[in-house]
């Protein structure tokens, strides 16, 4: 092989382990993992029990807010979002469960990974510090 075609080869070989590396795809979480890590960031989301399985057997858990201020209602002890959570096998179907979740007109729906956030009746200060959480685990 002239010196041309060895320089194109290492070349090849270099974008293809490249293009493998890149191919790891997202972090897959399980359910603890995902919110330990958006806790850790700030969000202060309660998980609860399992409350549906859908038709592929994935559980589908309950979570809350937990107060982090004051409630801007001045209630004491206020829920300040309730929702689920699930977590996927792929990226990919994270992708799908979040397309169809977006088109519930009362849900606000969150993406990481693998998974799913769903919440009802949001306060816009809980949504950002959801946003925000989700945003920095995505960076790691």
């Amino acid at each position: 092989m002239d010196r041309l075609g060895t320089k194109l080869l290492a070349v090849l070989a270099g974008l293809g382990l490249a293009a493998v590396a890149g191919c790891g795809g997202e972090k897959r979480f399980t359910t603890e993992e995902f919110v330990d890590a958006i806790n850790a960031e700030g969000a202060a989301v309660v998980l609860g029990p399992v409350i549906s399985t859908n038709e592929d057997g994935v559980e589908i858990r309950s979570v809350t807010l937990s107060e982090t201020e004051p409630s801007p209602t001045g209630a004491e002890g206020e829920v300040h979002g309730s929702g689920a959570v699930l977590v996927l096998d792929d990226a990919g179907e994270a992708r799908e469960e979040l397309a169809r979740c977006e088109t519930a007109p009362s849900l606000v729906c969150f993406r990481a990974a693998n998974a799913i956030l769903r919440f009802e009746d949001l306060f816009p200060e809980d949504q950002a510090r959801i946003t925000t959480a989700l945003q920095s685990i995505a960076t790691e």
